[in-house]
């Protein structure tokens, strides 16, 4: 075999491992996306899923991974493809990840969808009794979790959607609103480039608030209190912020 192709191949081989490692947690989420995506597809045509949507809410954009609109509620879902045991609240700011003894914290996705609901709510100009927020996990999660709202598994999703039979959206309003939504979905090059930068720049801007004393949802100082599970950093405004960390 020609020693230059030899070199190239193990170059290439190489630069795709590396890619692939870098890249890992996006691959794994795209794919985690893609194959509820495809369940969705398979709901009867009356179930109308959107997939990947943006939407501009301010200054910011909002993204959301699968919406179904259907006469019985519109169904928000956030893909987690996670591998491990899951641990979380309602309430909690963070979940766990726990796998061979090591731990990963990552935002409640209980609240990050919450968040979409209200984004598509205000859109949409309807009581909020109208949505159905949904967390899907794919196989290879372990639910360990304790909360009111849907976490489920992806095997699950369909069985659930079906479980809502009891029309609560008018069939003359439901082309209405697929059409309000292709409108509003600002999904195109580079949005999600510019989605990850204003999440980082986000970030960036509570950490050095709460570095520098200062409440980053109100404004307010934060100070040391003590609490039922040791010390924390509450804001002087509580109770109207609830703040904490």
């Amino acid at each position: 075999m020609d020693p230059v192709l030899i070199i190239l191949s193990i170059v290439t081989f190489f630069i795709l491992v590396v890619y692939l490692r870098l890249n890992r947690a996006k691959i794994r989420g795209k794919y985690g996306e893609t194959k509820v995506s495809l369940i969705l597809k398979s709901l009867p045509e009356n179930y109308h899923s959107f997939n990947n949507i943006y939407l501009r809410q301010g200054n910011k954009s909002v993204q959301i991974d699968h919406v179904v609109i259907s006469v019985y509620g519109i169904f928000v879902i956030e893909t987690k493809n996670y591998t491990g045991w899951i641990y979380g609240s309602d309430k909690s700011k963070q979940w766990v990840k726990s796998m061979y003894g090591h731990k990963y914290y990552f935002q409640n996705p209980l609240k990050q969808n919450y968040s979409h609901v209200r984004a598509l709510q205000d859109a949409f100009a309807l009581p909020i009794g109208k949505f159905v927020p949904v967390i899907v996990f794919l196989r290879g999660a372990i639910l360990k979790c304790n909360t009111q709202g849907f976490v489920i598994y992806s095997s699950q999703l369909k069985r659930l959607i079906y479980s809502y039979t009891t029309p609560i959206i008018n069939e003359s309003e439901i082309e209405g609103l697929i059409d309000l939504l292709n409108s509003i979905n600002i999904a195109g090059k580079g949005i999600r480039k510019k989605h990850i930068e204003n999440i980082n720049q986000h970030i960036c801007q509570t950490r050095d608030a709460i570095n520098n004393g200062i409440c980053p949802k109100c404004g307010g100082r934060l100070v040391q209190r003590q609490g039922r599970y040791g010390s924390f950093l509450g804001c002087t405004n509580y109770p109207y912020c609830k703040f904490t960390t």
